[in-house]
């Protein structure tokens, strides 16, 4: 039997938990997190709190600790993912395999945006869109009058951000009878965007780029010794997703791919503007949407990884349909009443 630990990671865990779990029925599941509701303890067999507020070198400690009490042999690491992966050593001395890349230098650009951009430049000029880095509220004023002269909409987020969250889209209608009835969004008026960076201390600087406005594809990749998995996911919104097996996607996946030597799970996020394709980010992780395109596939990209970690050879194929839509359902679950 081998023990498989999640550390703090998003909801969705629970799905590639269970997506491993249903070809592993033997294998022991734990999950950790400082969130005591995190809904992916319901696919765990034994599940921890760990500690919240803390730096990176005493979280080190705490997972190396935790993985000698627990007898873990594959960590999914999300939180701290590239400091952990910085000391992928100190794991494989203690006989625990990392089910992430333990490659420093190229964690360290996929973290920022820019480094990414500037990584692909000189293979795929095409993909990278234009862009101002603003250090200050002056270079941030300055940048957007330089792309408003030549884009409709003007978006920005930091260069280092995780799920989008910092992601804002400049718009001057929201301050006009226009967005009376508009709900609640991402979209800010370009002086509110200012006054707020104005307390902001630019120490992770300020992307700003143009809004491209169309649909958002996130292909999930895994290398096997049978090919490259690609599986774009076409986020056309609302609660659904459609598989495509777009062959200019799946191409240039594959190409990006190679520069980049992953060997576990990765993300590459891509989109559509006036019918060309831009890069976004990628993250050399499971995606929080990978489930989606397992399901739609029915190619298991966690188990598949994780036997590829472990030695054990597992097979997969592309389906006949070359486009396939799913749907988002929410998951119920029942909380005990100790929860309460």
């Amino acid at each position: 039997m081998k023990t498989i630990w999640f550390n703090h990671w998003f909801t969705t865990a629970y799905h590639l938990i269970n997506l491993m779990k249903k070809e592993n029925p033997d294998f022991r599941f734990i999950g950790t997190s400082t969130n005591p509701m995190a809904m992916y303890q319901f696919a765990c067999d034994a599940f921890f709190p760990e500690p919240d507020r803390i730096s990176a070198e005493k979280y080190l400690d705490f997972c190396l600790e935790f993985c000698r009490k627990q007898q873990v042999d594959v960590f999914v690491p999300r939180r701290f993912l590239k400091e952990i992966t910085e000391h992928a050593g100190k794991f494989t001395e203690i006989g625990v395999k990392l089910f992430a890349d333990a490659n420093p230098e190229l964690a360290e650009i996929l973290d920022d945006k820019i480094q990414t951009y500037e990584f692909f430049r000189p293979d795929f000029p095409e993909l990278i869109p234009d862009y101002v880095l603003a250090h200050s509220v002056e270079e941030f004023r300055e940048g957007y009058q330089k792309l408003k002269a030549h884009h409709a909409r003007i978006c920005y987020k930091l260069a280092q951000d995780e799920g989008a969250r910092s992601f804002r889209v400049l718009d001057e209608s929201t301050q006009t009878i226009k967005a009376l009835l508009n709900p609640p969004n991402t979209k800010i008026h370009p002086e509110t965007a200012l006054k707020i960076l104005s307390e902001y201390d630019f120490s992770v600087p300020v992307l700003l780029m143009p809004y491209l406005d169309g649909t958002e594809i996130s292909a999930d990749c895994l290398d096997t010794d049978s090919g490259l998995i690609v599986i774009p996911r076409y986020k056309t919104g609302g609660r659904f997703a459609e598989i495509r097996f777009n062959s200019e996607v799946t191409e240039l996946s594959r190409r990006m791919a190679e520069k980049m030597h992953l060997q576990m799970p990765f993300n590459l996020q891509f989109r559509l503007y006036q019918d060309k394709i831009y890069l976004l980010e990628i993250n050399p992780r499971m995606s929080g949407g990978l489930q989606l395109s397992c399901a739609g596939s029915g190619i298991n990209i966690p188990d598949t990884a994780l036997g590829k970690l472990l030695g054990i050879p597992k097979s997969w194929h592309y389906p006949e349909q070359k486009k396939i839509i799913c749907a988002h359902l929410e998951t119920p679950v029942i909380f005990p009443e100790k929860h309460f």
